[in-house]
């Protein structure tokens, strides 16, 4: 009866891991890999390029220039405005992008094709898709408790999808 009682006890303390103790921090956002179309890679026009992510679609350029620049952000740049993802030819690449919780109407990857920051120097080059109707943005949801896995866009420097302003 011991050895009973013994046992349960030893099962009972392997069960119990953390106890009540809080859930490791999660960073919010969403995360996924850029495939980029071999042979695609620009040789001259390539100054920045960034992974967006717009709370607003359909866009214009007043929508641009007040979602990045304006008293409310409703456009995100990553890394930052400031930063550019490898410009080194690659197939694929991995990301993590930081985001507060939101719904996201627009995400892909855009390219930075001149050095001055007209509307005209950037260039859409892929975006996520709506699993249903490829040709429209899939909209992606984040929110404080988990990161969203898969969102994976694919670019094609060469045959780049309709401009959205």
């Amino acid at each position: 009866m011991r050895f009973k009682v013994l046992l349960v006890i030893c099962l009972m303390l392997t069960a119990c891991d953390n106890g009540l103790a809080p859930p490791a921090p999660v960073e919010p956002g969403f995360s996924g890999t850029v495939y980029f179309t071999p042979g695609s890679w620009p040789k001259d026009s390539l100054f920045s390029l960034w992974i967006f992510a717009s709370q607003v679609y359909p866009l214009d350029s007043e929508k641009v220039y007040n979602g990045l620049l304006g008293s409310k952000t409703t456009i995100f740049l990553y890394p930052s405005i400031n930063q550019s993802l490898p410009l080194k030819e690659a197939d694929s690449m991995l990301y993590s992008f930081p985001l507060q919780s939101g719904m996201y109407r627009y995400v892909g990857v855009i390219q930075h094709v001149s050095p001055d920051f007209g509307i005209r120097a950037f260039r859409v080059v892929g975006f996520y898709k709506d699993t249903i109707n490829p040709l429209q943005p899939g909209i992606v949801e984040a929110n404080d408790t988990l990161q969203v896995k898969g969102i994976n866009i694919d670019v094609d420097f060469q045959n780049p999808p309709p401009q959205p302003f």
